[in-house]
């Protein structure tokens, strides 16, 4: 019942990381969150672009992951999940002024 369970929030994270990732390639040529400008910005279009890519395939490997059974595997992903999602707010608020 536990493996079940770290399965499904495994899941649930690969989902949330690569909905950030689609969501980042669909607004690359407009507003997010009415905050940030990439259309106006050419260097906050590249980062933008940059880190959909890197969040999309984290979100994937990591749903992979969550089906493999290998838990180092799944260990390693998770990990890379909370730090990419830590720096990606770290860029964002650099992007702020």
């Amino acid at each position: 019942m536990k493996e079940l369970f770290i399965t499904g929030l495994t899941v649930i994270l690969g989902a949330i990381v690569l909905y950030m990732g689609i969501y980042l390639f669909s607004h690359k040529n407009r507003s997010i969150f009415g905050l940030y400008h990439p259309q106006k910005n050419k260097g906050l279009q590249k980062v933008v672009i940059c880190w959909a890519y890197i969040l999309t395939i984290l979100g994937s490997l990591t749903i992979i992951s969550a089906f493999a059974s290998l838990l180092l595997f799944q260990v390693i992903m998770l990990v890379l999940d909370a730090f990419s999602a830590c720096i990606l707010s770290f860029f964002m608020v650099a992007y702020s002024r």
